[in-house]
């Protein structure tokens, strides 16, 4: 999984270690992870695997 850290307060991305600085300073810090391997039913795979017609895919 790849993580990213944002402060809400900051509206800022922030690295990993900046978390608890942030926080001790009365600040909301946000995270989003991403898989590091996407899966075929993922919305940012879509349409990056083209069909050619002869169902081999790509």
């Amino acid at each position: 999984m790849n993580g990213h850290w944002y402060c809400t307060d900051c509206g800022e991305r922030i690295e990993q270690e900046a978390i608890d600085e942030h926080e001790s300073d009365g600040h909301h810090v946000k995270g989003r992870f991403r898989p590091d391997r996407l899966l075929a039913g993922d919305p940012e795979m879509i349409g990056s695997q083209i069909d050619d017609g002869d169902g081999g895919g790509v």
